[in-house]
């Protein structure tokens, strides 16, 4: 399987987050660095980091309008 370079404009559409949050979850270490390219400087990620980190978002956060630290009827039969 070959890997993909994603623009940020394809990263904030994937997360739903904008340029900005996205470099402060990068500098906190939350949020896959991108790869510079040495010759143009354009700055890429790379897809299966924003997948992986997708999918832990997906598993690890709570369901909305849940308080934190409860699970959702569906997360209870999963288990």
């Amino acid at each position: 399987m070959s890997e993909s370079l994603l623009p940020r404009r394809e990263v904030e559409r994937r997360t739903g987050y904008r340029k900005s949050a996205i470099y402060a979850k990068v500098a906190a270490g939350t949020f896959p660095a991108p790869r510079r390219d040495p010759e143009t400087g354009t700055v890429r990620w790379l897809e299966s980091e924003v997948q992986t980190w997708i999918d832990a978002a997906v598993r690890d956060w709570p369901v909305a309008g849940q308080a934190a630290g409860t699970e959702s009827p569906a997360r209870k039969k999963a288990a």
